[in-house]
Parts: structure tokens; sequence; C-alpha cells
């Protein structure tokens, strides 16, 4: 955790069980979280309980949205707002279930771009995502997103062991994305986004801020978007607004505890198995 004014903290809800072998990667989002908080929060990870196995086929995504949820109620009591740190996000069904704000990669990417830019791609790091974030996007009815096919890949798809090469070696994965980029641009995007959790810091903390030969069209780092989103909602809510009642139902009575029931079976309780806090 980073030392902040007002004592609030912001969970950073990472949708793998983290993965001990990746530990290098979890130390550098922790840190690259606490930049992103510049002191005004304190930060920490935190990994869900189960392994969903990711979310590219439609039984996994349940599973996976289900993790999340469970482990977000688990986190709530210690945190003062959430952020779901993936795209593919279940943030409505979250934010209705949660006592805390909460926002997602997908989410504060989306409020944002609606007022940074027009004609916004997001790029990710596998063609079977593309769908996913597509449809997505579209529930999540974004302004400033290009009409046509306002999400893409680069393709070969990278790996775990990619991104974590990419901490001390970033170029091979920049040159991947940045073809894609330039393509986008070619097709008339004045911005890209990063569709993917990891690759944001990792560009960001190499100074990889706009695409190649086009230093107008700048590619933005979904999770800076993503913290500032948790701010403002954290500033909206010290001020008494919040999500409404009509609109994000919280499950009560019977109905609220057996959601908590539910979701202290799949959440864990132990420290998430990152080597940081």
């Amino acid at each position: 955790m980073t030392a902040a004014d007002g004592g609030r903290t912001v969970t950073w809800l990472e949708a793998t069980v983290g993965d001990p072998a990746l530990g290098e990667l979890w130390d550098f989002l922790a840190d690259q979280v606490a930049l992103l908080a510049d002191g005004r929060v304190r930060t920490r990870i935190r990994h869900v309980g189960v392994d969903a196995g990711g979310i590219r086929t439609p039984a996994n995504r349940l599973l996976s949205d289900a993790a999340i949820l469970a482990t977000a109620l688990d986190v709530q009591e210690q945190s003062d707002a959430i952020v779901i740190g993936c795209w593919g996000a279940p943030t409505e069904p979250v934010r209705a279930a949660s006592t805390v704000p909460v926002t997602s990669l997908p989410d504060g990417a989306s409020r944002a771009v609606g007022s940074l830019a027009r004609r916004a791609v997001v790029v990710t790091v596998s063609p079977a995502l593309v769908p996913i974030f597509r449809d997505d996007l579209t529930r999540l009815g974004p302004a400033g997103f290009l009409a046509e096919r306002p999400v893409r890949s680069y393709d070969p798809e990278s790996s775990h062991a990619d991104v974590v090469r990419a901490i001390h070696d970033p170029e091979p994965l920049i040159e991947r994305f940045d073809e894609v980029a330039r393509a986008a641009v070619e097709d008339g995007a004045d911005a890209v986004v990063v569709g993917c959790g990891y690759l944001a810091p990792l560009f960001t903390h190499h100074g990889y801020t706009s695409v190649g030969g086009h230093p107008d069209v700048p590619v933005l780092d979904c999770n800076r978007l993503a913290f500032s989103h948790a701010l403002q909602l954290l500033d909206l809510a010290a001020a008494g607004i919040g999500p409404t009642a009509r609109g994000y139902v919280r499950p009560s009575g019977a109905r609220g505890v057996a959601l908590a029931a539910a979701a202290m079976r799949m959440s864990s309780t132990a420290d998430e198995p990152s080597p940081r806090p």
C-alpha cells in the first residue's frame, strides 16, 4: 500500500488467481497502480479466488464474472472503491451489489473516450477477445469510437510469458500492437485504446504513448482512464451521489444473504498470492 491523504483505499481487482510464477508481473502491476494513485489514495491488488480459465467461452466468462463479483463483495469492507482491472468485466452486476463505487477497464475507458476522441479504436491481444470486447462496448453505449471495427487485435496473440519479458524488453510487443494501431489510423482512428490491463502500464512505463508515425494519435492507457474514473466516483460518493436505486437494484433480504453466502464460498479470504500485499 502507499501512504495517502484521507486514508481512502482503492482495490485493483485482478481477474486471475495470481499465478506465483508471474510474480514479477504482479509486482510491476502493483507499482504502476500505486503510481496512478500518486499519493491520493492507498492502493492494493487483489486476485480472485477461483481460476475460471479466462473469458473466451461463454461458460468461462460466466464463471469469471461470478468470481469477480464474489471477490468484490469480499473486499468491499476494506475498500473505498474498486477497479475491476480487466476487460470483459461484469461492471454493472458488481456495481449493483457493492456498497462502494465500482468501475472497470471498459467502463472507465469508454466514459473517458466519449470526451477525448471521436473515432477511437481498442486494440487487444487476441482475435478471440474482439467480439467479447465489442459486445461489452455496445452494451456500455459509449460515444467516441470508430463505427467500423471499433475493437481489433494483433495476431498471433501474446502470452503471459511475452508480457513478463516485455517488462524489460517491450519492443516486440510494442511492434505487434503498433502494426494494428497504424492500420486503424489508416481507417480513420483518432486515438487507440490499449485493450489489456497488462500492456497499458507497460507501454506507459516505456514511453509508448502515440501511434508510430502519428504523434497526433494518442495511445490511451486504459488503466489510467479507469483509475481516474474511480477517483471521480469516489468524489461523487462523498457528495452523496451514487448509483441509482432503480437502475442498480441491490440484493437485499434473503437474496442478499444468499448472495453473500455464495460469494464467501467463491472468494479467497487469504492474502492474494502476489508477492505484494
